[in-house]
């Protein structure tokens, strides 16, 4: 018994160290074994965050997207043409601890360094406006200009 419980605080203690040597920014296109180990940390979702409530969950997901293009034009980084598959794990604050991402095929060309110094930099001044007394996560396919994202009403 005392051996299955250490067993258990060591997976636990090392899974816990794994997250934290993760860069802030992931490329899953080459490090898909970092994403695995994120998302078995970060169980609880964005609508589980947003109280079940698929409308605030949408628009907490809008807000997020909304602020990474106006951060863009406000340190005049270009995200016009980014299409991408992005999954973003929040504290229980609702601070960025990563984002992973894989550019689409039919994506603008963007040099890998300049958009993840872009990532990183977003990620450090942005917060949700929701917090959640778990850490969480949500993946999706975002692209730029936001308004190419969804159709008018």
């Amino acid at each position: 018994m005392k051996r299955l419980f250490f067993l258990s605080f060591l997976l636990f203690f090392t899974l816990n160290i794994q997250a934290q040597e993760l860069p802030k920014v992931i490329d899953v296109s080459s490090n898909d074994q970092q994403l695995e180990v994120l998302s078995s940390q970060y169980k609880s979702s964005l609508l589980t965050a947003a109280d079940t409530n698929l409308t605030k969950m949408v628009n907490t997901w809008k807000h997020c997207l909304t602020a990474m293009e106006f951060y863009a034009d406000k340190i005049d980084f270009d995200v016009k043409g980014v299409k991408m598959w992005l999954k973003i794990f929040w504290a229980k604050d609702g601070k960025i601890d990563h984002i992973a991402y894989y550019l689409q095929d039919n994506s603008i060309n963007i040099p890998k360094v300049d958009f993840e110094a872009f990532l990183t930099s977003f990620s450090r001044n942005y917060q949700l406006p929701i917090g959640h007394k778990h850490r969480f996560s949500y993946a999706s396919r975002a692209q730029f200009p936001m308004y190419l994202m969804y159709t008018p009403k």
